[in-house]
């Protein structure tokens, strides 16, 4: 082979067709070993494997076996927190509808009593009504005997008023 050269900036590079296509040009000797499996790789295979083994016996199944523990403990957590969240929500209903029945039991009390004192109310107005029209009618009874008792006063001294005016009409 015969190396090239060239000139580049003032600098002579030598450059052999070997150096610069070695990836195309294989001796005999090269190509016998890179088509051919020696017991290298074969030893490389084996602890390859053997590593595998260990690692899935060792490390693989525990990581995945705490996975699946941790994954089961997430799902029955998260039943359990569906189930105590239907609870709270069964509970709270309940406690909305005894609210909401408390209310409706005040709301009835409230308006029994408000009709029970209204009807209080009226029965002592009326009461009240009937004592003061007895006391109006005793007043007026009162009246009346004093006015008769004044009328047979006055019809009694009728003749001695008479006398006392004739009297001093006359000049007696």
């Amino acid at each position: 082979m015969v190396p090239a050269t060239a000139k580049k900036g003032g600098i002579a590079i030598e450059i052999s067709r070997r150096t610069c296509y070695s990836f195309l040009y294989f001796s005999a000797w090269e190509r016998r070993f890179m088509l051919s499996i020696n017991a290298t790789a074969i030893v490389v295979f084996l602890i390859v494997w053997i590593l595998v083994l260990v690692l899935t016996r060792v490390f693989f199944k525990p990581v995945l076996r705490i996975l699946d523990e941790r994954s089961g403990r997430i799902a029955r957590d998260k039943a359990a927190a569906a189930e105590a969240l239907g609870s709270y929500e069964n509970d709270l209903r309940r406690v909305e509808e005894g609210l909401k029945e408390a209310r409706a039991a005040a709301e009835a009390i409230r308006s029994s009593a408000e009709t029970e004192a209204l009807k209080e109310k009226s029965r002592l107005v009326r009461e009240v009504q009937a004592e003061g029209r007895a006391e109006i009618e005793k007043a007026k009874q009162e009246l009346r005997r004093e006015m008769e008792a004044l009328k047979k006063e006055l019809d009694a001294r009728t003749d001695e008023i008479a006398e006392t005016i004739e009297k001093r009409i006359l000049g007696e």
